[in-house]
């Protein structure tokens, strides 16, 4: 028979000494967890918190617990950083969270938090306040879609030049259309400069379009933009590859000695197709 059946009459009559010694002795995993999650007596279920050895077991009582005093001495005996992060996405209470976070320092956990929809708004903006580096938090930014967490983000950016590229993408991206503030812009500034600010934004689908409209005819034709669209030809994420070639291709740049690596060798399905195309394009003008 388990202990925890055992145990039932006492927990019943309020015998918490039986239930107290009776944690001291056991090292079933299951049977401590139940104890943190359930007795009503404070010292058998932080006693039963010491005992537990798994992150899994802990993982458990912080998200299941009864009582806020285990879930809180749960939570602090976790060390691994993208755990915490699941137990604030799955039990969104003040007091939980802040202990999580005391756990948290890594910088690639905190800016999943931030931009992890899941989580409560007080969370990810607590995770952006602690992020340390300046370059993954502008990057984290161009990511953001709700307003207030993009600010948050902009006030904690320390090099003025760097903030002040940052709000010019906020601006350009607040117009109809990136494309048409970018147009707008490049009469008031030289449209290098302008893609050279641009550039910075990596990750931004709107720098992007805004880049394309630069390197128009309209936008002044800009060789710094064309520049730096083909840099983004090698950019992590796919959408943002295929939007580069779509830009160069649309302003008659299309990166000849670029297209058939692409066509064979992107992992991107999306992208390989459009390369393709425009390989099959370039040769058959050839041909006529």
């Amino acid at each position: 028979m388990g202990l925890l059946n055992l145990l039932q009459p006492d927990r019943r009559t309020g015998n918490p000494k039986a239930r107290r010694n009776a944690v001291r002795r056991s090292t079933v995993e299951e049977e401590l967890v139940r104890f943190s999650c359930e007795d009503p007596d404070l010292e058998v279920r932080l006693l039963a918190v010491e005992r537990l050895r798994s992150t899994g077991s802990m993982r458990r009582v912080a998200v299941e617990g009864e009582y806020l005093d285990v879930r809180l001495k749960a939570a602090r005996a976790i060390t691994e950083p993208d755990v915490l992060a699941g137990i604030m996405r799955e039990r969104k209470q003040p007091e939980l969270m802040m202990a999580c976070f005391e756990g948290i320092r890594d910088q690639e956990v905190l800016g999943g938090i931030a931009g992890d929809p899941d989580q409560s708004l007080t969370a990810r903006r607590i995770a952006i306040n602690m992020f340390a580096d300046q370059a993954q938090l502008a990057e984290l930014l161009s990511s953001l879609r709700e307003p207030a967490l993009r600010e948050a983000a902009l006030e904690r950016i320390e090099d003025p030049d760097l903030k002040e590229r940052l709000r010019l993408e906020e601006e350009a991206a607040r117009g109809p259309a990136p494309e048409e503030r970018a147009l707008e812009l490049a009469k008031k500034t030289d449209p290098d400069e302008l893609a050279e600010m641009l550039g910075a934004f990596r990750g931004s689908p709107g720098a992007v379009r805004a880049l394309g409209a630069l390197a128009s005819t309209a936008g002044g034709e800009s060789t710094r933009a064309v520049e730096i669209l083909r840099r983004q030809l090698k950019h992590a994420r796919a959408d943002i590859r295929l939007l580069a070639l779509e830009r160069l291709a649309a302003v008659g740049e299309a990166p000849s000695d670029l297209l058939g690596d692409l066509a064979e060798e992107d992992p991107d399905r999306g992208v390989r197709r459009f390369a393709a195309s425009l390989a099959a394009s370039e040769t058959d003008g050839l041909r006529r």
